[in-house]
């Protein structure tokens, strides 16, 4: 056998094959209760409070929010909220004027009990800029709104996503350990992340 028919023959043996379907996805079986959640959030990084009623949440944010500086919440946070160290996000705010926020309250739509990650919904922050631009990201979560995996998170997501711009998902705070393999925290974003779990937001 000459050296081309070598090459050709390992080519061949190489090349791909057609397989049947492996058949629909199953899901391993896996727990999507607040402690699970909460487990997971904290071994990526994250804080988990909670959960806390929310005839409490007022006074948990007061707490966490104690002494930050400008602490800025975001659409469909107010009314779960009384008097506090905040302030509501003005329509049509421009990014830079963000750029001193310590603390940025938001509401995310769904969290994922299997690596701690919550959705970020366009609708509830309509200014990107705001929660990569924070020292501290704070996001409230229903519990009964946290699924096992990200399957599920998918298929949970709303028909009308990508409506408001963006739809994208947080696990922990910013982080890399890029440069000579030394973990920092806030490289790209918030140096910290606390999610609430709240028993009956509405």
């Amino acid at each position: 056998m000459s050296a081309r028919d070598g090459v050709l023959a390992r080519v061949r043996r190489a090349a791909r094959h057609e397989v049947s379907h492996p058949g629909a996805f199953e899901p391993a079986r896996m727990d999507s209760g607040w402690e699970r959640f909460a487990s997971t959030l904290h071994a990526v990084g994250g804080e988990p409070v909670g959960p806390v009623q929310s005839g409490d949440l007022s006074w948990a944010l007061s707490e966490l929010c104690a002494d930050a500086g400008r602490v800025v919440m975001g659409p469909g946070v107010a009314q779960s909220l009384g008097p506090g160290p905040w302030e509501e996000l003005p329509e049509g705010v421009s990014p830079q004027s963000l750029a001193d926020v310590a603390v940025a309250l938001l509401r995310g739509s769904i969290g994922v009990a299997e690596n701690g990650a919550v959705a970020l919904d366009g609708r509830h922050a309509p200014v990107r800029a705001l929660p990569y631009l924070c020292e501290r990201l704070i996001l409230l979560l229903e519990t009964s709104e946290i699924v096992p995996d990200m399957h599920q998170a998918i298929a949970r997501m709303p028909p009308d996503a990508t409506r408001f711009h963006h739809f994208y998902w947080i696990s922990g705070p910013s982080k890399t350990a890029d440069i000579e393999q030394t973990l920092v925290l806030g490289a790209h974003g918030p140096r910290s992340l606390a999610v609430v779990g709240i028993r009956d937001l509405q």
